[in-house]
């Protein structure tokens, strides 16, 4: 019986399903740790609520804060690691006026060929820009990629202790109740009906890993996004108002 029925309906889901599994089966053989390419956040929640990979699969994207993130699959523990597939490269523009985005990063990739998948997170903005890739375009990627939109770029291979420390702003919410969607109203700018919506749809993440259940309460320390609105640290509550109502700190990442 094809254990894939248990989890998702979709083709393409259980694709996924059936691939991760056999990466776990070839590292049984080879004790060997293996790699997926990058997978999104919804790949990845769908990959962590599935019983016959607990234990044995987990998830790298390069650094703490990384989003899209390659499936680490060790079925033993003394299996041989050969390192990390993925690549940080720094590119910075030759142009002083460049302003280079996370689209124009993207679009320069994917206009060399190369497939989505192979490219992780992107981190853009004014004359340099830093991104992951798989290690096996990673050659083809050196040669290529000369331009970022109509700017000339200097590129090359960076260590991960580079990657910048993300910007954040302190902010005090004022909310009714730790419900997923009464923080996520809060955070960025919308109704409780709003967020609700979007929480239900699967455009929010918890922790780099899809929740589409509104009352989910939130306990502090989390990391919440939203696509199209951006990202925050739920730090905690801080105080209460005569009312009941709770201040709470978030962070909101620039």
């Amino acid at each position: 019986m094809d254990f894939t029925n248990k989890y998702t309906n979709s083709h393409e889901e259980k694709i996924l399903l059936r691939k991760t599994d056999d990466l776990i089966r070839r590292s049984e053989k080879t004790y060997s740790v293996l790699y997926s390419h990058f997978l999104t956040p919804a790949q990845q929640t769908l990959l962590a609520r599935v019983e016959e990979f607990y234990g044995v699969i987990t998830f790298d994207g390069g650094y703490p804060d990384a989003e899209r993130r390659l499936c680490r699959v060790q079925t033993e523990e003394y299996a041989a690691d050969e390192g990390a597939p993925y690549i940080l490269y720094s590119l910075t523009a030759t142009a002083p006026d460049a302003d280079i985005s996370h689209r124009d990063v993207l679009g320069s990739l994917m206009g060399l060929g190369i497939k989505r998948e192979m490219i992780g997170d992107i981190m853009a903005g004014g004359r340099t820009a830093q991104f992951f890739c798989h290690r096996s375009v990673a050659d083809y990627i050196e040669t290529s990629l000369t331009k970022i939109a109509r700017y000339h770029v200097e590129l090359k291979r960076a260590a991960l202790t580079e990657i910048p420390e993300p910007k954040t702003k302190s902010i005090t919410i004022n909310i009714s109740s730790l419900r997923l969607d009464c923080i996520c109203a809060e955070c960025f700018g919308l109704s409780r009906t709003k967020a609700a919506e979007q929480i239900r749809k699967g455009l929010v993440s918890v922790n780099w890993l899809v929740c589409d259940n509104t009352s989910k309460e939130l306990s502090g320390g989390e990391k919440i996004s939203m696509r199209g609105k951006g990202k925050v640290k739920f730090v905690g509550v801080t105080g209460q108002s005569k009312k009941g109502r709770l201040f709470a700190e978030i962070l909101k990442y620039n």
